[in-house]
């Protein structure tokens, strides 16, 4: 969370959701309120009814960066907040 809120809360070109692999909402909204997740929470079924399969974790916790077309710009945690970096750079 502090390095969401020092790379990426105030970046208006990044923004994050949360995919929850709980098979209960209200369980995953729950804990996301605990944790502070500022972003909003999406159910796994709703990620399939979209069609956004090819982007289901195989594990958790798990970081994609996607362009506002839909490709996979970087993935894992370093790879993500390193390429959100560069784009919070290129906003200013």
């Amino acid at each position: 969370m502090k390095q969401y809120q020092a790379e990426i809360a105030n970046n208006p070109a990044v923004e994050m959701i949360h995919v929850s692999l709980d098979r209960d909402k209200k369980a995953a909204e729950t804990w996301a309120a605990k944790e502070g997740f500022p972003w909003p929470t999406v159910m796994m079924d709703k990620l399939n009814e979209g069609g956004f399969e090819d982007y289901m974790p195989r594990a958790v916790p798990n970081y994609k960066l996607l362009s506002k077309d839909g490709k996979i710009v970087a993935e894992g945690k370093g790879e993500v907040f390193a390429k959100a970096a560069e784009l919070t750079k290129e906003e200013t």
